[in-house]
């Protein structure tokens, strides 16, 4: 196996303790190819889906995945709307005036005639508008 493993996202390795026979799976940065070091040696272009299949193959002949780890997993995507619920915005109450409860934020929320992030009471449901 070579030793630069900028092209490798992940990176399994089987043993069976019969005769220590070892096997080094690895799923490319592309997601999709994936290589074979040992056992049958059959690389494939299935990705995720793929390493599953030759993983279960390996277990049912005897070997057992002793690790797996990154190498280069690419960083998982923000999702745009996630970031934003995420994203508490200032001026947050101390209380709802109405009734004393804690209030939390809660975004896009939409009433009869209007819509937008807006503070709410989480005992009386009372409510306010945030403003930019």
């Amino acid at each position: 196996m070579s030793t630069d493993d900028s092209h490798v996202q992940h990176t399994w390795n089987l043993t069976r303790a019969a005769d220590g026979d070892e096997i080094h799976i690895e799923l490319w940065t592309d997601g999709y190819s994936v290589r074979v070091d040992g056992g049958d040696g059959e690389d494939s272009e299935g990705g995720k889906t793929a390493v599953d299949e030759l993983i279960a193959k390996y277990e049912a002949a005897g070997y057992r995945q002793t690790r797996d780890y990154p190498v280069n997993d690419p960083q998982p995507a923000i999702d745009a709307d996630a970031a934003e619920e995420s994203t508490e915005p200032d001026g947050k109450p101390d209380a709802c005036p109405e009734c004393g409860s804690p209030v939390e934020f809660e975004p896009r929320y939409v009433t009869d005639v209007r819509e937008g992030d807006a503070w709410l009471c989480t005992g009386c449901r009372w409510g306010r508008f945030v403003t930019a």
